[in-house]
């Protein structure tokens, strides 16, 4: 299946009774379906714009300490094997808990610390390593509303709440490879994270 790009098509050389072609290339969209025409060319495009990443500074692990961003990460994916999206994540216990270290070791080792995830895993692609992982965008939010929600739950140091948030909340769109619409994931700086996140207080 092909997914809508997320501009509008030029038709080039296009004729009457011709269905017109799409950004995705594959020449198969159309009410009325006919012989595509040979030699035709699709005007390049792509579906999602990536937003730049600031990746975190030393400061992160200096102030947090591993064992400080380990709570962070343990407490983020439990929240998340909780929610909705919970049926993204290995549900036996001892797998689970591998996987939490795996992660841990590459925020540790991402903020400055020792190479535990590239001597465990290897380099590779984040993006490509979760394609097996169906994201949309609203797995996507609710990611960033378990984050916001680990970093009060394990009082992250304020001072490093909005470099940490930054860095993974323009790193989390790329994560998204299911789109079930045509605008582009939503950003949600740190301050807008406080305003739509943050519980009201219980009365």
């Amino acid at each position: 299946m092909c997914q809508q790009a997320s501009q509008t098509v030029q038709v080039v050389n296009s004729q009457p009774g011709t269905a017109a072609p799409h950004a995705c290339g594959c020449g198969g969209h159309g009410a009325t379906p006919t012989r595509p025409e040979l030699g035709r060319r699709v005007p390049e495009g792509h579906d999602m714009d990536y937003p730049e990443v600031p990746f975190p500074t030393a400061r992160v692990l200096e102030i947090a300490g591993e064992a400080g961003l380990r709570r962070l990460v343990q407490a983020h994916h439990t929240l998340l094997k909780q929610s909705e999206i919970g049926h993204l994540f290995v549900q036996d216990d001892a797998a689970f808990a591998k996987l939490i270290g795996l992660i841990a070791d590459y925020v540790v080792e991402t903020c400055g610390g020792p190479q535990y995830f590239t001597d465990a895993r290897g380099g590779g692609c984040m993006r490509t390593r979760h394609f097996p992982f169906s994201i949309d965008e609203h797995g996507h939010e609710v990611w960033l509303e378990k984050l916001y929600q680990a970093i009060g739950d394990t009082g992250f140091p304020a001072e490093l709440r909005e470099e940490y948030w930054n860095w993974l909340e323009a790193m989390s769109i790329r994560m998204v490879n299911r789109r079930t619409t045509k605008a582009q994931p939503v950003r949600i700086d740190w301050a807008q994270a406080i305003s739509r996140f943050t519980q009201p207080e219980a009365a």
